[in-house]
């Protein structure tokens, strides 16, 4: 993998731009992307901005964190964080298959979507959280529901379970799953790029549309247009639903806004999408969310904070979540004081 000033270089000789010019480009697009990436993410940026061609280089021992939209030919070493079983959908009148799985090394996490016969690699390989794996020949684009990027496999995509190794430098981690590429944290001290396990009580939710609608192929978000809904890649769709729950955590230490999507979602609202949708558009809005359960409920979540682009304050985005379970806490602190 080239180095920052391997690629700053790279970038100046092929560009005709002076190395100087290149680093203040890179410092410019850091506090563009409000330093959500790293100062080698950002030189892929403005490499690609500048025609510069940097992934061929970068094929091998890629970090997750300086996986960009658009790239091609993506192999990375990485650990399960979470496993989606495979879900039926329809559309017009033909059954497809969705599955998928977050990867996590110790730059990151990235979600990897499968469609219909890569679905069935979640069975074929014996998928599980905590897994290492190999993904070789994906491609990426920019993540509908998270900041950031999310891979595909595609025609000449591969992934495939490795029974040891480790993904770059990442640590091993004490308990497999997600875990892995997070640290236990305080809300206190919590700031974007940290990927954080905080233990919190959900003291609010944003009354709000709990779903949004997605294209049933792609998993890009579908518009509304008039009376039907398009997606850019496919055209006109019959969308299928995801949920979405955006609300406040607090720790004692501090509180911050957390947002959890899809799966994460549907273990809060403690159902489907389609469910949720459908008590939603009975009841409408305020009575919907009236005496919502969930609030006052002690969580436990992981996920990596970023700085909200509207409200310019940091956010968690949820990977995963589970409520208290107050053995397992009272275990973890007594391991952690050496009793």
């Amino acid at each position: 993998m080239l180095s920052l000033d391997e690629l700053v270089g790279k970038i100046s000789g092929e560009s005709g731009k002076a190395e100087e010019e290149v680093k203040t480009l890179i410092k410019d697009k850091q506090t563009e992307l409000s330093d959500l990436v790293s100062e080698e993410g950002a030189a892929y940026i403005v490499g690609r901005e500048l025609g510069v061609e940097l992934i061929k280089d970068t094929r091998r021992d890629l970090k997750i964190a300086n996986i960009l939209p658009e790239m091609r030919n993506v192999d990375i070493k990485a650990r399960v964080s979470s496993v989606f079983e495979p879900k039926e959908f329809e559309k017009n009148g033909k059954k497809g298959i969705v599955a998928g799985v977050v990867l996590g090394d110790d730059s990151g996490t990235i979600r990897l979507p499968l469609w219909n016969d890569e679905a069935a690699l979640i069975k074929t390989e014996e998928l599980s959280e905590g897994d290492l794996v190999e993904v070789t020949g994906a491609w990426s684009k920019n993540d509908s529901y998270r900041d950031g990027a999310e891979l595909r496999l595609g025609r000449r995509g591969r992934i495939k379970k490795l029974e040891s190794g480790e993904p770059g430098q990442a640590p091993s981690g004490t308990g497999g799953g997600s875990q892995q590429d997070a640290v236990r944290s305080s809300i206190a001290k919590a700031s974007p790029g940290m990927n954080v396990i905080i233990r919190g009580m959900l003291m609010q939710v944003y009354r709000k549309k709990p779903y949004f609608e997605v294209c049933p192929q792609c998993g890009s978000r579908a518009t509304e247009s008039g009376s039907s809904f398009t997606c850019k890649e496919h055209g006109t769709v019959t969308p299928v639903y995801n949920l979405l729950l955006t609300g406040v955590l607090d720790d004692g230490t501090g509180n911050m806004r957390v947002v959890f999507f899809r799966d994460q979602a549907e273990k809060i609202f403690g159902r489907g999408a389609n469910d949720v949708k459908d008590e939603f558009m009975g009841k409408g809005l305020d009575s919907f969310w009236e005496g919502f359960p969930a609030i006052g409920k002690e969580l436990v979540v992981e996920g990596r904070v970023k700085m909200n682009d509207f409200s310019k304050e940091p956010e968690i985005l949820a990977n995963s979540v589970t409520e208290v379970n107050v053995k397992e806490e009272a275990a973890r602190m007594l391991s952690e004081l050496g009793g």
